[in-house]
């Protein structure tokens, strides 16, 4: 035999479909928030990404820039002449 806890008292039934209300709307409340959290963060992650991948190839430019022999005569691009001249 199963007693109804509000069997006797309407007005607490009345108070714990408020709080159940409140506490569903407060659970969308938060369920859209971790949505919108977990878009931000997906976007930060692919930005690190390919910050890391340019990262990664610019220092393998100055490894090869690093690499290079020394010409002759040190190259000034202010002094090289454009090619129409």
């Amino acid at each position: 035999m199963t007693s109804d806890p509000f069997a006797g008292d309407p007005s607490g039934a009345a108070d714990s479909l408020d709080r159940l209300e409140r506490l569903e709307f407060e659970l969308a409340h938060l369920q859209r928030l971790y949505d919108q959290l977990n878009e931000v963060v997906t976007q930060q992650t692919r930005q690190v990404d390919r910050q890391a991948k340019q990262i990664e190839h610019l220092q393998t430019q100055l490894k090869e820039v690093k690499q290079k022999p020394a010409s002759a005569e040190p190259f000034d691009p202010l002094e090289e002449k454009p090619p129409h001249y």
